[in-house]
């Protein structure tokens, strides 16, 4: 009999999921609240059941029979996958893990636990007053950066002073974001970001390649746009982060599964975790690391939930020098096109372009006013840093 899969999201960016399993023969059921996404019409069936329901989902894999469940690039799907996993015995990660991992305040206190570095952190229930985290504030902190505890894609997070007023708003408008109403208050670390993908094996990080990563100018490194790799920084600290996250995967009892990684690395040089998400990167981070390091990660996610992973190989941690940048405005506008330049028509892998001509587009401030995604390929870092330094003459927005 053909297996069946369930895959949680449509979106462009578990299309490539939904593919691979569509070309391995499986007869593919999708869902979310979102018929109109792309993946919906690649897969053998759609039900409108939203990804964050664990109890929806759980009841649509039963009535339907399902042989293996999975997401792609999603944290807010990846609590669902992992409930249903265990209540039907089927191949998935703990639910108790991915809940630790996805939720910022358990992530702290894991870390923490952990006795790794661990920001100064607070929580702010959903029933407390945000004067209550203003008035508990140490004085020698200078800069604090809040977000909700259960969101993605920059939204709703904001960088703050201890003592202003923007830092009410700051929590309030974190709560809007968060599906528990909940968020985070964290010191803010001065230095410069770290990105990128890895794959858990038997508890180790068998593939792993960090980037330097770029923010939108003003935003206080709070909107990623970009990431370069190979990274810049000294192999001793990659492999210090690459030890904290394999520490927080134990401490968290994952053992197997595509990881999103953020660190910063602070002006004294100390790596600091930022977050671990259970799941591959947006923006097509997975298909850029595997054409510049070889490790194939849809297959290996796929291979995964259907319980057929091959013996674990370790990975060379980093080869291919490449880039991913989210295509933005910086400001509001009608747009009309992108302009490519010449220098870099054959450096592009992926050029997507989600909006239309005559679509009114927005500044960039989050996730959903992207106007797509670009990866790119150079063959040397000179070469990279050259045609990128001045990216607005070779890759660029039309507005009028």
């Amino acid at each position: 009999m053909t297996a069946r899969i369930l895959i949680l999201g449509g979106s462009r960016f578990q299309v490539p999921l939904i593919r691979r399993a569509k070309e391995r023969g499986l007869r593919v059921i999708t869902c979310d609240y979102l018929p109109e996404n792309p993946g919906h019409r690649l897969a053998d069936e759609y039900h409108d059941v939203s990804t964050t329901d664990r109890e929806a989902v759980l009841a649509l894999a039963r009535r339907i029979g399902i042989d293996a469940v999975a997401s792609f690039s999603s944290d807010p799907a990846m609590p669902a996958v992992a409930y249903v996993a265990n209540a039907l015995g089927l191949p998935g990660p703990p639910l108790e893990a991915i809940v630790k991992l996805t939720d910022k305040g358990a992530f702290r206190r894991l870390m923490a636990a952990s006795g790794l570095p661990t920001p100064r952190h607070w929580v702010l229930e959903a029933a407390a007053a945000a004067g209550d985290i203003a008035a508990a504030l140490p004085a020698d902190l200078t800069r604090l950066i809040v977000k909700p505890v259960d969101s993605c894609g920059s939204r709703g997070v904001s960088v703050v002073a201890p003592d202003s007023r923007d830092l009410v708003r700051a929590l309030q408008q974190a709560r809007e974001h968060s599906r528990a109403g909940r968020c985070i208050v964290e010191q803010y670390i001065d230095g410069r970001h770290l990105h990128g993908d890895g794959f858990l094996q038997d508890g180790r990080l068998v593939h792993h390649y960090l980037g330097d990563q770029g923010f939108v100018a003003g935003t206080q490194d709070t909107l990623p746009v970009s990431t370069f790799w190979p990274s810049r920084h000294d192999p001793g600290v990659l492999a210090d982060v690459a030890g904290q996250v394999e520490a927080i995967a134990r401490a968290a009892g994952l053992a197997e599964g595509a990881l999103n990684i953020e660190a910063r690395v602070d002006l004294a040089g100390q790596a600091w975790i930022i977050e671990i998400g259970p799941r591959n990167g947006g923006d097509y981070i997975p298909i850029i690391q595997q054409r510049l390091t070889g490790f194939d990660f849809v297959g290996s996610v796929l291979d995964s939930a259907l319980g057929r992973l091959p013996a674990a190989t370790p990975t060379a941690a980093g080869r291919g020098v490449g880039v991913c940048y989210t295509l933005h405005a910086d400001r509001d506008g009608i747009f009309a096109g992108m302009q490519v330049s010449e220098a870099i028509r054959d450096k592009l892998v992926l050029l997507e372009v989600i909006r239309k001509e005559g679509e009114q587009v927005y500044r960039h401030s989050s996730a959903s006013t992207s106007l797509g995604v670009a990866l790119l390929q150079f063959g040397s870092i000179a070469e990279r840093d050259r045609l990128m330094a001045d990216l607005p003459s070779h890759l660029a927005p039309l507005l009028r």
